[in-house]
């Protein structure tokens, strides 16, 4: 078993932590001939946009993120290219709203916020995980002779 990597398959995993696989084209975005995961490039400036433009703060921040990050998992159910971008848009939003809402409860020690927004992280972690594992399986599955032929 290999555990290191090359300094050209790390920078692949820094743009794109997505199996080259059928199953995840729709993960990533090719610019300039290199995989780029569209979560994150579409992610991470919506949250950092959040954050700068409208500095979310207080307890209803946290729901508020909960709720864009469950609804932005609805996209995994459409096969529509642009509604998963707009979903993935969406979960950065949902980021910047729970970055801003952990920031203040952090700060004012809300500490039964901060529990709230890790439970629905967790959630949301464990809705990833499992989704990405049924791709793999569907895809293994494809790739495995059928037995019975």
């Amino acid at each position: 078993m290999r555990v290191s990597v090359s300094p050209q398959e790390f920078r692949e995993l820094l743009l794109s932590h997505h199996p080259d696989l059928p199953a995840f084209k729709n993960d990533v975005i090719v610019i300039a001939g290199r995989r780029v995961c569209a979560g994150c490039l579409l992610g991470y400036p919506a949250a950092l946009g959040t954050l700068v433009l409208l500095r979310p703060s207080g307890f209803e921040s946290i729901p508020a993120a909960l709720l864009l990050a469950l609804v932005s998992q609805l996209r995994k159910v459409s096969g529509t290219t642009t509604i998963q971008h707009l979903g993935r848009i969406l979960a950065g939003v949902a980021l910047g709203f729970g970055l801003g809402g952990a920031w203040w409860a952090a700060v004012n020690g809300v500490w039964a916020a901060l529990l709230l927004l890790a439970a629905g992280a967790g959630i949301y972690l464990f809705i990833r995980v499992w989704s990405m594992k049924r791709e793999l399986e569907k895809e293994g599955e494809k790739r495995e002779p059928k037995l019975s032929e």
